[in-house]
């Protein structure tokens, strides 16, 4: 598989986010269980658009290296990430 196509970009910016929120949870709300994470207003909504700064990083770097395909695939996924997201807080103001 070539390293500049849109497929390397959008796994790239589903794996990325996953891995920073990994880190922020453990490192920030290492006590936290699970349940409390899900269970909780705001929390799980908040790490996960922290954990998309990870595909700016991505988006940049694919930029510095002329890898434009890869760069349309990361802005792809975080726009799905961003829509997940969006759907999460609407779902939390109803109270679901």
């Amino acid at each position: 598989m070539k390293k500049n196509s849109v497929v390397v970009g959008v796994v790239c910016g589903i794996i990325v986010p996953a891995i920073v929120f990994f880190l922020l949870h453990t490192f920030t709300y290492n006590r936290v269980t699970p349940e409390y994470l899900f269970n909780s207003p705001g929390i799980l909504a908040k790490l996960l658009s922290l954990s998309l700064l990870g595909n700016l990083a991505a988006f940049f770097l694919f930029l510095k290296y002329d890898f434009e395909l890869s760069a349309k695939g990361v802005l792809f996924s975080t726009f799905v990430w961003g829509a997940g997201i969006a759907v999460l807080k609407i779902l939390e103001w109803n109270g679901m």
